[in-house]
């Protein structure tokens, strides 16, 4: 079996609830011959160029394992299902023994996750006046910003650069006159 990675763009049309619901569908596709490693949901982006009058998509990356001769058959299923915009399938590059250490400790944690205890859940609770004092201070980032006028009087001034530039009619008056050097070659 060899490692694959599969994106799919989903159309916009669809809402999250939807997108969720074709990613199960695309993941029981892929679970009946290989077995899946990694989900990576994207979420809504912009498109580099309209597809199908969509000026945005629902990315989702699936990482997975197959034998090779699986990916014609999920070629063809991918391409019937008409909320799909786009997909591709290359061979995974990454390093797989990470993923699968990876999911294995989700396993696990999933696991001993199963019976939470009250009293830790309240221990981990986030401090909200910590998170008001780590907040930064717009002030302050007002005052580091550049000053647009100090910028302006830094730059070059345009007229001085065309000032110091040469002399196209100088140049052209110490240059040596054509007719003068042909009216001498026919002279000799």
């Amino acid at each position: 079996m060899k490692p694959y990675e599969l994106m799919l763009i989903i159309t916009p049309d669809y809402d999250e609830s939807e997108s969720e619901a074709l990613t199960e569908n695309v993941k029981g596709l892929i679970e009946n011959s290989g077995t899946i490693l990694d989900i990576d949901v994207w979420g809504k982006r912009q498109l580099a160029y309209p597809i199908q009058k969509c000026s945005e998509g629902y990315y989702v990356v699936f990482v997975f394992e197959s034998p090779p001769s699986f990916i014609a058959q999920l070629n063809q299923s991918l391409r019937v299902i008409e909320a799909i915009l786009r997909h591709m399938i290359v061979l995974y590059e990454g390093d797989i023994e990470k993923l699968k250490a990876a999911q294995a400790s989700r396993a696990e944690a999933e696991k001993t996750d199963a019976a939470p205890d009250d009293d830790a859940a309240e221990d981990t609770a986030p401090d909200n006046d910590a998170a008001e004092d780590a907040a930064p201070d717009k002030d302050a980032a007002e005052d580091a910003a550049p000053d647009k006028d100090a910028a302006e009087d830094a730059a070059p001034d345009k007229d001085a650069a065309e000032d110091a530039a040469p002399d196209n009619d100088a140049a052209e008056d110490a240059a040596p006159d054509r007719d003068a050097a042909e009216d001498a070659t026919e002279s000799n």
